[in-house]
């Protein structure tokens, strides 16, 4: 049981005792001293029962002063043992949310290298459990007060407030942050977002990668523009899927098992030619990369930007060039740890 828990029954069987309390010197006060209407026993048994000294409204007898002697003392009892509950309530639950605040925004300024996703709506929560498949660091941004305890509670490194505002940026580490994903349901929110966290991060963070959900191209190129490395529009991408699925539901399925998480080896991957490394300046069917990993290179992209698909034995690899492989997710670390 929660000491929260605990603490709310509390207050419950103390309001329902003070109830009793004042029903019961209402009753007295109406029945065995008589001469009182309802409003003045009620009268009676509240000032009695809260001391603060206002007159009687008639003279009591001796049982009638035992009476009230009683009923402070059990209000008093009552009232404390009430209010020491809601006491618990508010400091046991204000400090938890204090503490636990204070250790997150410790635990993020840790952080180097991770990434902030701001807004956890539909594409957000999809967003970060594939991150935490993948064992990424990152940090929510959110502003909902009720749905970032939730976050927090399930272990997710949380920031309450509003990505379009910068200290709330500079709280989730943007300075020190590999990426930026803004993925709020408002495109002229996700403008903004793109353009503070630019312009938080032109000197301190010039490389940051900033990739934006946008609803049409209209807005798509407004927030490229802003300074987004890449827009991502849902209802674009998820049309051309639906496309492939009904056209050439092989391809589709063969993506969706080589692209999605859940235990599977197979994976596509990133592998960076790094100058000076030992692929760097080799050709590609001279390289291990396929006859000691098992790894399929399907496109080199160029350091110019440029894509070369299928490339043959021949062709040559060069720093800054990035690997687009296949292959079983433990050769590929293989590969990524010899490098």
């Amino acid at each position: 049981m929660f000491t929260g828990d605990v603490s709310i029954r509390t207050v419950l069987r103390g309001i329902s005792l003070l109830v009793l309390v004042v029903l019961l010197g209402t009753l007295w006060f109406m029945v065995v001293e008589g001469g009182f209407t309802f409003v003045e026993a009620i009268y009676m048994s509240v000032i009695t029962i809260s001391t603060v000294g206002f007159s009687e409204v008639e003279r009591l007898d001796t049982s009638g002063q035992i009476f009230v002697i009683i009923l402070i003392i059990s209000g008093l009892t009552v009232m404390t043992y009430t209010l020491g509950g809601m006491g618990r309530i508010i400091v046991e639950g204000s400090l938890k949310r204090y503490v636990g605040r204070r250790k997150m925004l410790r635990d993020i300024e840790k952080l180097r290298d991770h990434y902030v996703v701001c807004g956890h709506g539909r594409m957000g929560r999809i967003l970060c459990e594939e991150l935490r498949n993948e064992n990424v660091p990152f940090v929510v941004i959110e502003g909902d007060e009720e749905l970032a305890e939730k976050l927090a509670a399930s272990e997710y490194l949380v920031v309450l407030g509003d990505a379009t505002e910068d200290e709330i940026l500079d709280q989730a580490g943007i300075a020190r942050a590999k990426g930026l994903v803004a993925v709020v349901s408002n495109n002229v929110d996700n403008l903004y977002i793109t353009m503070s966290a630019r312009e938080l991060c032109r000197d301190s963070n010039p490389d940051l990668y900033i990739l934006t959900r946008a609803t049409d191209a209209r807005a798509g190129r407004k927030i490229r523009h802003a300074g987004a490395d890449r827009v991502i529009s849902p209802y674009t991408i998820g049309g051309m899927r639906m496309v492939q699925a009904l056209l050439r539901p092989s391809v589709y399925d063969f993506v969706e098992i080589a692209t999605q998480s859940g235990g599977l080896e197979l994976m596509f991957e990133e592998v960076p030619v790094v100058a000076g490394s030992r692929l760097d300046g080799q050709a590609l069917g001279d390289s291990d990369i396929r006859s000691a990993y098992n790894i399929i290179v399907i496109a080199i992209k160029r350091a110019a930007g440029d894509m070369a698909f299928n490339p043959g034995p021949g062709a040559a690899l060069v720093g800054g060039d990035v690997l687009i492989t296949l292959g079983d997710k433990d050769q590929l670390q293989r590969l990524l740890g010899s490098l």
